[in-house]
């Protein structure tokens, strides 16, 4: 079989990874005269990889993550402060396995979105889904006229992850009787999946920006319940010449 020939016959498998690195493996196994086991081993392993690739694109997508941000990426020399342990920790996504939650919680330009993002690429990478949100659209999502009218299909997307990230919460004022809405998610998730939130408030602010005390409480109460707090201080990435502090 010619080379053409052999590159139709691996697309009409669909054996597109193998073919992108033919040729160059080819060339290899002339110049190193590898063994047909030896070259077999190379080409399947590119078709492994490329399909790994393609897998984790696809569900990073589906997490809503506009790019992939990894722990690997993260300058951790610009804040030593940052509990480096604990991140790693919660990026063996053993928590999300207990259906534990985690909470960021610091001023703005800290990193928080980005490790917290970092995890669930983490936990995508281990076969785990993930559903990524600011509080803002979920908020929207929940309380939208037509969601109302199909409450269970609305809060399906929300209740099925195993993990689910939130971001900027309690960072303002949201909408009226929002709170009660983001409680049944937390309620129905409860020792059932993960949260993981982003907040730059400090607990006791979370009450008023919910315009209600008693739902922020409950929230807070079973969030809390089980949950690794991460605080997060040093200089800001987007205010260099800053320092901010934890919340009080």
């Amino acid at each position: 079989m010619n080379q053409p020939q052999l590159a139709l016959t691996l697309k009409q498998l669909r054996l597109s990874g193998l073919a992108t690195t033919l040729e160059v493996r080819l060339q290899e196994a002339a110049a190193t005269r590898l063994t047909h086991a030896e070259f077999l081993t190379l080409i399947l392993g590119d078709e492994i990889n490329l399909r790994e690739q393609r897998r984790l694109a696809t569900r990073s997508r589906a997490a809503g993550f506009l790019e992939v941000k990894t722990l690997a990426d993260f300058d951790w020399d610009y804040n030593p402060k940052i509990p480096k342990k604990a991140i790693f920790e919660l990026a063996t996504c053993q928590f999300i396995r207990e259906a534990k939650c985690a909470l960021f919680v610091g001023s703005p330009g800290l990193g928080k979105t980005h490790l917290s993002q970092a995890i669930g690429y983490e936990a995508i990478k281990q076969g785990l889904t993930v559903l990524r949100k600011s509080i803002f659209d979920l908020v929207r999502d929940l309380i939208a006229e037509e969601a109302l009218k199909a409450k269970e299909l609305t809060l399906r997307q929300y209740l099925k992850p195993d993990l689910l990230i939130i971001e900027d919460f309690a960072a303002k004022h949201l909408p009226q009787n929002s709170g009660e809405y983001l409680l049944e998610v937390v309620m129905r998730r409860y020792e059932k999946k993960s949260i993981l939130i982003n907040s730059n408030r400090p607990l006791e602010d979370w009450g008023k920006l919910f315009q209600d005390v008693p739902v922020a409480t409950a929230i807070l109460d079973r969030v809390l319940h089980h949950c690794h707090i991460v605080p997060f201080v040093g200089r800001s990435k987007r205010w260099p010449g800053s320092t901010v502090l934890p919340p009080a």
